[in-house]
């Protein structure tokens, strides 16, 4: 009994880990249960009017769309996109049954909607989700063969199926801040205990696997960042939005500080009494289901092994860096649990001025913006795959425009969208085998055949943020039993699908390229551009923090800026690590690797700006210790520079090579006394390591 609840444990924390807050499981149940309820409600509506079962399809497909593209950051704001939702449908379906009959201008009319449904986008999250309910609209009337006298009962099974998901937004799966909080809280924990567990493993060491899970918990953390600047945290928990962003910053850097010194132990050498102590008491206040009487335990077990330490030892700092980790996990429980102890809030609070639109909203902007340079490429795209779809199949020609328009979708370089080509291809050829065996196994079985495209659903969005090609994959398969519910399945049709899938994503890349192309390396270089000037401000923010005791910083916002351009350049590096050359995977996978590394040192350093603004101003530093940090700034702010200078494609001298010489190695070794400033010299030294380890 205990190795099975320590294994179904295990699996909590694992699925903690991998969908922080539960938040992808939440995003796939809502978009399932509105395509549920709204197939149920639609197809006995369409059965007492006589109606076909296609006039349930579509409903149950925009009403699928609203509750996957709706993504406002507040609960009001995805309400009044949602109402919002059945006007471009509507509109779409319109011009679709009306064009159909008309020639090719069925497909000038798409063309022109996916010219529409990119350029919106400069609208933010509101107008790409509009956008994209137009397109899927119409490329489904085209799909369905919708006639003209069905517009009325087409736009009717709209606004019911609309309605439905709305329905679920407000009253079946509302948003329930306080829950997702906890699970967050809870995710934070599962990270930190995987990091532990790859940090002080002691056989089979993987320092890959290490970085995995140290990025992980940083991913986790940003998350909770997310839900601070979506919601005023003193509504909801017992303190204030900036105080428990600065309980996570403390747990995520202690968690990072601890997986480094205990890497940095001798794996052969046993670990002394005391780390043992501290890092159970750690392991301990890391379970989700503490008492009050453990978390003290823990608490006290840490700062007894603390105070017993020897700080002039690896182990005696590990311990100490352990114990401060078990204060701030403490800290978080504390918070989190008083979340459960008090009922959801009635309504929602205003929205502050951290939860504004992150894109600008009825602006003008330049006519080479991103979203119009991508509609150009679309349109140009997609015209030449109707050409060629028209040749494949007369019938089934919007198969190559729908692939030529969704390789553009969340992609704006030349390598993110030859990624999404080829998932897409590879999605589609699987997703076409399963479906014939489905089919085979089936028949033609409603009941089954609609369950399983609500498993369909679920999986295409529940694992959409792993990988696109598994979205494509389910999406397919749906598809597929979609054909077997109408009676219209064959193999020559899903055949013809993968021809046409190709064909238009083979022209999407093509477009990409030829039309307005932006090179990944290019957007590469930008992304890394901006994270060096932001370390590079990060450093003079935290140094003057310690300089100057007692004043406020902004140091939390600094770091969590610097992990937003981090991420912005782990994903903009992703289509050069899958590249074709070995050259390009080495080099934007180290690039990252150094940017990620450099990251947590210099998460370390804000953390010395933190102490030092907690400090008194009576305990400012003498004005040579102060002329000696300023020193080793100056001497880490010109090795940044000509790291600057060697990513912007410069010529720089090669740096000397740091060694346990280097002036911050020595100032390191004078500065005694624990604090602030000799933690931001040992942050300082490791960030040097890494900015020269970048240039050379």
């Amino acid at each position: 009994m205990l190795s099975l609840a320590r294994g179904l444990r295990l699996v909590t924390q694992f699925v903690a880990a991998t969908d922080p807050g539960r938040l992808r499981l939440r995003g796939a149940a809502t978009t399932t249960l509105s395509a549920a309820l709204a197939m149920a409600v639609l197809l006995t509506a369409t059965r007492m009017l006589g109606q076909p079962v296609t006039i349930a399809i579509l409903g149950t497909i925009v009403a699928l769309q609203a509750a996957a593209m709706v993504k406002d950051r507040t609960q009001r704001d995805r309400v009044i996109t949602t109402l919002l939702v059945p006007l471009p449908a509507i509109g779409a379906v319109t011009a679709a049954t009306l064009l159909q009959g008309a020639g090719y201008w069925a497909e000038i009319g798409f063309i022109a909607v996916l010219f529409g449904a990119v350029w919106v986008r400069r609208y933010g999250k509101r107008g790409t989700a509009l956008g994209m309910v137009a397109f899927i609209a119409y490329f489904f009337t085209l799909f369905l063969a919708a006639t003209p006298h069905q517009i009325p009962v087409l736009g009717g099974a709209i606004v019911l199926g609309v309605a439905m998901t709305l329905l679920v937004r407000t009253l079946i799966l509302p948003e329930r801040p306080r829950l997702e909080i906890r699970r967050l809280a809870a995710a934070l924990r599962a990270s930190s205990v995987q990091v532990l567990a790859a940090a002080s493993t002691r056989e089979g060491r993987d320092v890959a696997r290490l970085r995995r899970r140290l990025d992980r918990l940083g991913a986790t953390a940003m998350m909770i960042e997310d839900w601070l600047d979506r919601h005023a945290a003193s509504l909801h928990v017992s303190v204030t939005s900036e105080a428990l962003s600065l309980r996570v910053f403390d747990a995520q850097i202690a968690t990072e500080q601890l997986a480094s010194a205990l890497w940095a132990l001798d794996p052969e050498t046993p670990w002394p009494r005391t780390l043992g102590q501290a890092t159970t008491a750690l392991s301990s206040c890391l379970q989700d289901r503490c008492t009050p009487d453990q978390l003290r335990a823990a608490r006290l077990l840490a700062a007894e092994a603390a105070e017993k330490a020897d700080p002039s030892t690896a182990a005696g700092i590990a311990t100490m860096v352990a114990q401060r980790a078990v204060t701030a996990h403490i800290a978080i429980h504390r918070v989190t649990t008083k979340a459960m102890e008090t009922p959801e809030p009635l309504r929602e609070p205003i929205a502050t001025a951290g939860e504004a639109a992150e894109e600008p909203a009825g602006k003008l902007v330049d006519r080479w913006a991103p979203s119009t340079k991508a509609a150009i490429q679309v349109a140009v795209a997609t015209s030449v795959a109707t050409v060629v779809g028209e040749l494949i199949s007369p019938d089934r020609w919007y198969w190559a425009v729908m692939a030529a328009f969704v390789v553009f979708t969340g992609a704006s370089t030349r390598g993110e969208i030859l990624s999404r080509a080829g998932q897409r291809i590879v999605g589609t050829i699987a997703g076409v085998l399963a479906g014939v065996l489905i089919a085979a196994l089936v028949g033609h079985n409603p009941p089954v055949q609609l369950v399983l495209i609500l498993v369909c659903v679920f999986f295409a969005y529940y694992l959409a943020p792993v990988a696109y090609g598994l979205l494509t994959f389910f999406l397919t398969m749906l598809l597929a039993t979609l054909y077997g519910l109408l009676g219209v399945f064959s193999v020559e049709v899903l055949e013809i699908r993968v021809e046409e899938t190709a064909a238009g994503a083979l022209i999407g890349i093509a477009s990409s390229y030829l039309i307005l192309s932006t090179k990944t390396r290019e957007a590469l270089t930008k992304h890394a551009l901006e994270y060096v000037d932001e370390l590079a401000e990060l450093i003079d923010t935290s140094v003057a923090a310690v300089l100057s005791p007692g004043h406020s910083a902004p140091m939390i916002e600094r770091a969590r800026a610097l992990d937003q351009i981090l991420l912005d350049l782990v994903d903009a590096a992703k289509p050069l690590e899958l590249g074709p050359t070995t050259r390009s995977r080495h080099g934007a996978r180290r690039l990252v690797r150094l940017a990620q590394a450099s990251s947590r040192s210099a998460h370390a350093l804000a953390r010395a700006g933190l102490l030092a603004a907690r400090a008194d101003p009576d305990t400012a530093p003498s004005e040579q210790t102060a002329a000696a940090l300023r020193d080793a700034v100056d001497h880490v702010q010109g090795n940044v520079a000509l790291a600057r200078l060697h990513l912007a494609g410069e010529k720089v001298p090669k740096p000397e090579k740091a060694t346990e010489t280097t002036v911050l190695d020595v100032m390191l070794t004078a500065t005694k006394t624990p604090g602030p400033r000799r933690a931001a010299l040992r942050a300082l030294s490791r960030l040097n390591r890494t900015v020269l380890e970048l240039i050379s």
